[in-house]
């Protein structure tokens, strides 16, 4: 039984997607399935800023979560992300548009000081009319991932759209690029 279990997880994970060569260097995360690894909670994990990355008007900032904690954990979906102002980090605009609809999240293991990350997005304000934008400025966003991490801050200035979504996110990919 366990020979036979061991096939279908490693027939999983090849058809799943997650055999990389970014997990043979050691930047990615193990895959999940087949594992005993409970799932990841907020006092875990750290949520920092990858390198950001701009194109044709959009600049993406990476989110990074870095399981802090002493055992491996798993994560997976697609953050929400609100962007905020003020010390009580009231909403600006609307939350991020999900770019991955339809897509199959990947759960990921992630050992001690491993990190997943998402591609957050935000388009600039300018490629689109005052009057459909009414642009304001965020001082950070507030993430949250489903049952893994509730509403944690990060500084990030920011202009974002206040009447349309500006801004997006995907679904939670091995390493630290959002890719």
């Amino acid at each position: 039984m366990r020979k036979m279990s061991s096939l279908l997880v490693a027939t999983g994970l090849v058809a799943g997607g997650l055999v990389t060569g970014a997990g043979a260097l050691g930047i990615a995360v193990a895959p999940a399935w087949g594992l005993n690894a409970k799932s990841c909670v907020s006092a875990n994990l750290k949520v920092s800023l990858g390198t950001v990355q701009g194109t044709a008007g959009t600049i993406y900032h990476p989110i990074v979560f870095t399981n802090v904690g002493s055992l491996a954990c798993t994560i997976f979906g697609v953050p929400v992300i609100q962007p905020v102002s003020g010390t009580g980090h009231r909403a600006v605009g609307p939350p991020a548009r999900n770019l991955s609809m339809g897509e199959m999240p990947a759960m990921h293991l992630l050992v001690k000081g491993r990190s997943v990350s998402v591609a957050f997005g935000v388009t600039e304000t300018g490629n689109y009319t005052r009057s459909t934008c009414v642009p304001r400025a965020a001082d950070g966003v507030v993430v949250s991932v489903g049952s893994f991490l509730h509403s944690r801050y990060v500084h990030l200035p920011i202009d974002v759209c206040t009447k349309r979504t500006s801004i997006s996110t995907k679904l939670i990919t091995a390493g630290t690029t959002g890719y």
